[in-house]
């Protein structure tokens, strides 16, 4: 940690001569519950990715386009059923636990998948114009309990997104080809504003791939699909200045596969292959009510609900002896699903007390989560009961309030806290259990920003948060444990950011953010193999730096995102402290470009430069470094025949290497071009 201090105090020095010019406008600012209150960055890490770069990205997943951020990491393979996130060293495959380590939401709806040799989230990018990460556990008070790791939310695209001024209607068409796996997307997006006070967007995405090939060459085996999707959004404005707006959403992702391969977190042609159909779709109504006039009340009150499920039959492994000399449960026809209601309502207040205002954020929420997972009745088992994956029900409640108070000479403080309470109750099919069990889960944090200037600003923050025993880990017909407690990680940030225009010429802006973390996990649940029971034996300390950086100058921009993350711990009682496996390779990304303004051109290159990662506590698990870099150029002309028009060409991986990021079980993809164009009407 000596290394990463001084990186932040040489920032410190190197930023004196600048610190009288005048500040920067920042890139969209996280504070509170994710929305933009006051002119100023927070004192937690957060990074955000926008329309523009989503696009510029042209990804075929939503892993794609988290690929820049520091702590951050989308792994598993090159199959669209098989990635999973890692967040500053927590996720990793085979580990259901990680469905509270790293929360996933969709415009505020929870999200969590989980089975075995499955990925987190089935859905498509081009549904999303806005993704957000929060890292580290501060989270939890506003988004749930046990964020050891953090948080990803996914906001989809609207009306407003595509309507300009007294625009009534528009129609945006969009189509891109790829090479590798002969790669094919489609996307039609109708917006309309029917009266002044409502916006309605409907969307239709359809994306197939054939198998894509590696570095080598090599087919990656099951990596083809066929995908549609669908987005309906629509919203009404109504009261006072248009005060109050009601809108909702629903959202649909599905994909069948025939001959499939079973395993989908790496290549294992030891599991066989499965007809598998998977369906995923989120809806939510929202009220929102936030007067001008009116400080005490920025209201919003959502209910939602969201259901991932999954088919599988005619497996080539049904009835073959192969666990012990008898056929597993693994490959009979079953169903698999999560299906959660969700209700929250929180509102912000604005107090002002003699000069120093305060932003106060209060509310409840509420859940109900039911996982089945059923075979064929007079298949392998009798009844139907799946025990590694037992069905059950959870539910979940919680109040949380935090405060975000700013003082008139540069400081601002957040003190926050959540209390969650959980309820496990398994379903009928499970003989081994049938006791409920509850627990409670409190999550304070304390964070403070300082700003000595305009441009530069030091921060820090505490937060505390446990996260509560899951389903799996309760109720599983081979390790369950209903005296399981929940885990409790204890996590330190510092960190200064700076932000400055007109450094080097006229019309340039620069912004840096640098950030150490020290997280300290005890009562981790882990087992010693699938037919032992989940103890609370682990501890484990995950620390490191992340540096982030942007530049642009008009004609030229850049960016970087380097981080450094170090984890070690015990999984038994007795055992050695060793590396943890669920830690990325060092990582730097870049982006550097140029712009040719008169002629609407912007180019350039991204690459990203990875360590080897040798710190691991099984050899097997080690993987060497690599570099690899992206070639990408866009035309989207102001004026003219094309106006509101956009054409997109990169290359991925230009120099078709062969390597294997760390955590990932399969090469990634090799060479590949690919063509975007897309025109509003």
């Amino acid at each position: 940690m000596r290394t990463t201090t001084s990186i932040i105090a040489l920032s410190v020095f190197a930023a004196g001569p600048v610190l009288a010019q005048e500040a920067l406008e920042l890139d969209p600012i996280v504070i509170s519950a994710g929305k933009s209150k006051i002119a100023s960055d927070t004192p937690q890490a957060v990074s955000v990715v926008d329309q523009d770069d989503i696009n510029g990205e042209q990804a075929t997943t939503v892993g794609d386009v988290l690929t820049d951020l520091p702590g951050v990491k989308s792994f598993g393979t090159e199959r669209v059923l098989g990635e999973r996130f890692n967040i500053r060293g927590f996720g990793r495959d085979l580990d259901g636990g990680d469905e509270n380590r790293i929360i996933l939401q969709v415009n505020g709806v929870t999200k969590f998948y989980q089975q075995y040799r499955l990925g987190a989230l089935f859905t498509d990018p081009e549904l999303y114009k806005r993704v957000e990460v929060l890292r580290g556990p501060a989270s939890s008070t506003l988004y749930g309990s046990g964020a050891l790791g953090g948080v990803i939310t996914f906001e989809t695209k609207e009306a407003s997104d595509f309507l300009e001024d007294d625009d009534a209607f528009s129609i945006t068409q969009k189509r891109e080809l790829t090479d590798n796996g002969a790669g094919f997307m489609t996307s039609s997006i109708l917006a309309g504003r029917p009266t002044n006070n409502t916006e309605i967007l409907g969307a239709f995405v359809y994306r197939q791939n054939e198998d894509v090939v590696d570095g080598n060459g090599d087919e990656i085996a099951g990596s083809g699909f066929e995908a549609p999707s669908a987005l309906l959004d629509a919203g009404v404005f109504f009261g006072d200045g248009d005060a109050a707006k009601v809108s909702g959403f629903f959202q649909y992702w599905t994909t069948q596969e025939d001959g499939a391969e079973y395993e989908q977190t790496t290549t294992n042609a030891g599991f066989g292959t499965v007809n598998r159909l998977v369906t995923d779709l989120t809806t939510a109504l929202t009220f929102e009510f936030a007067p001008a006039d009116k400080p005490l009340w920025d209201l919003e009150a959502q209910v939602s609900y969201s259901d991932t499920s999954v088919t599988q039959e005619d497996s080539s492994l049904e009835g073959a002896p192969l666990f012990g000399g008898r056929p597993s449960v693994l490959f009979d026809n079953s169903d698999y699903a999560y299906q959660q209601y969700e209700l929250s309502l929180e509102n912000t207040s604005l107090i002002d007390l003699s000069g120093v205002e305060t932003f106060l954020t209060y509310g409840i929420s509420g859940s109900e989560q039911t996982r089945t997972g059923e075979a064929e009745v007079g298949g392998t088992v009798p009844n139907g009961f799946i025990s590694f994956q037992p069905g059950g029900t959870e539910r979940r409640y919680a109040l949380f309030t935090q405060a975000e108070i700013i003082f008139p000479f540069g400081l601002t403080v957040i003190p926050g806290v959540r209390w969650e309470t959980s309820e496990l109750k398994p379903d009928e099919l499970n003989t081994s259990f049938t006791e409920t069990k509850t627990e409670e889960a409190f999550s304070p944090k304390l964070a403070a920003l300082f700003e000595f200037t305009d441009s530069l600003g030091v921060f820090g923050s505490i937060a505390r948060t446990e996260r509560l025993p899951v389903l799996d880990e309760v109720f599983d017909g081979n390790s369950g444990n209903l005296r399981l407690k929940p885990e409790q990680a204890l996590n330190y940030e510092a960190g200064v950011s700076f932000s400055q225009q007109r450094l080097l010429a006229e019309d340039d802006e620069l912004v840096v953010k640098a950030t150490v973390f020290h997280n300290e996990v005890d009562d981790l649940i882990d087992r010693a193999s699938t037919r032992d029971p989940f103890l609370n034996v682990g501890e484990a300390t995950i620390e490191g730096f992340e540096l982030e950086a942007d530049y642009d100058v008009g004609f030229a921009f850049g960016s970087l995102a380097y981080s450094v993350t170090r984890g070690e711990g015990r999984e038994q009682p007795g055992d050695p402290i060793e590396p943890l496996n669920s830690i990325p390779a060092d990582e730097l990304a870049f982006t550097l470009g140029g712009r040719i303004q008169h002629q609407d051109l912007e180019f350039g290159v991204r690459g990203v430069l990875a360590a080897d990662q040798d710190r691991v506590a099984d050899a097997d698990d080690k993987t060497g470094g690599y570099a690899v870099f992206d070639l990408f150029a866009s035309w989207k002309p102001e004026q003219g025949f094309f106006e509101n028009g956009e054409i997109r060409f990169g290359i991925e991986n230009v120099l078709d290497r062969a390597y294997q990021e760390h955590l990932s079980n399969d090469l990634s993809t090799g060479r590949a071009f690919t063509l975007t164009v897309k025109k509003t009407f």
